[in-house]
């Protein structure tokens, strides 16, 4: 749980304390705000372009929102269209449904910007721009009713200007997205969460010049982040157990110097694992493999190689320290169960659960005069991977 609330609090809502902060050291005058305002219009453009070109629509949609929010409660929105108090009419308005569009776009799948669901996403913003227009254009007070409805008997005026259902929205959004966070662990979830929060600062403080420009940006600048984060994820992180992956290992191997220890890993009999059990729990044997894998003691580092093949590299660790890591780390798999939920009995219609072990090979070699090359050293690996096989599996062999 502690880890989790640490992942929880990492670099979105980092950006959102460094920019809480320089937001009470700013002069308030003219030309600084319209730089931020112009400033936050071109972040928000490169955030859609970077999200569109990665094909993460959830962060071109939101991204989107942000722009429209804090144009429509902009004194440029109440010049453009002749209503003096436009900002004041959908300030209650956009309060609430933020929150609710940044929750239910978190939710959605990837599945494309320009395209037959993108179309629909645009439908959903264009429906409420809609609504609000003829709202507004009709002076229909009764359409607009349930933005300023009170839950609360206390009156709020006093601490906040967001009206109680606006903070209703917000809080539901927030508990919603944490409770997600805990289950999938999700960096793009911390990002929306912090935007949640970021956007409740700006609006709050929204009567003071900077507070829009100033928190709005700060939720773009995290969903650009967000953004080039996880496409380093899918570049250089394995999708499946999280490990680093071929590309972050061939990295790492361009990186070793001196002396190193490289080792190969296999699950012992894992076609045979997967035959049995079916490929989902196939996966979950490698998931729970790498969890240790990621462990791994003496400055070793785990990487996914392939299959069911690991790979572990000691930057300047001769074999003969490795070797007693690496033994260790072969008796931590031997000892971990995997819970495997068989089929329902017939009679109780319940899973019959078992305790699965899984056993792993491993095999070592260190740099040296005849494998000078990282490729030889690998190589060596392998070979040593094959003996321990040969002597029965679950040990280690240099």
């Amino acid at each position: 749980m502690a880890n989790i609330l640490s992942g929880f609090t990492t670099i979105p809502f980092g950006v959102l304390v460094v920019i809480f902060i320089a937001y009470f050291q700013m002069p308030v005058n003219d030309a600084l705000f319209a730089m931020l305002d112009s400033s936050a219009y071109i972040l928000y453009g490169a955030g859609m372009i970077l999200s569109w070109w990665f094909n993460r629509s959830r962060v071109f949609f939101i991204t989107m929102l942000l722009a429209l929010s804090q144009y429509a409660l902009s004194g440029t929105a109440a010049a453009d269209t002749g209503i003096a108090a436009l900002p004041a009419v959908l300030y209650p308005v956009l309060c609430t449904l933020l929150p609710m569009n940044i929750f239910v776009f978190s939710l959605l799948k990837e599945r494309g910007i320009f395209n037959t669901w993108g179309l629909g996403r645009f439908a959903i913003i264009l429906f409420q721009v809609f609504y609000v227009a003829m709202a507004i254009t009709a002076n229909d007070s009764t359409m607009l009713s349930f933005f300023h409805k009170e839950f609360l008997a206390e009156d709020l005026s006093g601490i906040t200007k967001i009206p109680q259902v606006a903070l209703l929205a917000y809080a539901a959004a927030f508990l919603l997205l944490f409770i997600r966070q805990l289950k999938t662990r999700s960096r793009l979830d911390r990002t929306f969460a912090a935007v949640l929060v970021s956007t409740m600062l700006g609006l709050q403080w929204q009567a003071e010049p900077l507070a829009l420009p100033v928190f709005f940006a700060a939720a773009g600048i995290m969903l650009i982040i967000a953004v080039i984060q996880d496409s380093y994820s899918m570049a250089y992180l394995d999708e499946l157990t999280g490990l680093p992956a071929r590309r972050a290992l061939k990295e790492e191997l361009m990186k070793l110097r001196g002396e190193y220890t490289i080792a190969m890993v296999d699950i012992d009999f894992f076609k045979k694992f997967n035959d049995t059990y079916g490929h989902d729990t196939g996966d979950d044997v490698l998931c729970l493999v790498a969890t240790v894998l990621r462990k791994v003691t003496g400055g070793g580092k785990a990487f996914r190689y392939g299959g069911e093949e690991f790979t572990i590299v000691f930057p300047h660790t001769p074999l003969a320290d490795a070797l007693p890591h690496l033994e260790k780390l072969r008796e931590a798999i031997e000892k971990t169960p995997y819970a495997y939920r068989g089929k329902r009995a017939h009679k109780t219609k319940k899973k019959a659960t078992k305790k699965l072990f899984v056993t792993i090979s491993i095999g070592a070699a260190e740099r040296s005069e005849k494998h000078a090359e990282t490729h030889e050293v690998i190589k060596a690996a392998d070979t040593a991977l094959y003996r321990a096989k040969k002597k029965g599996r679950n040990c280690v062999s240099k």
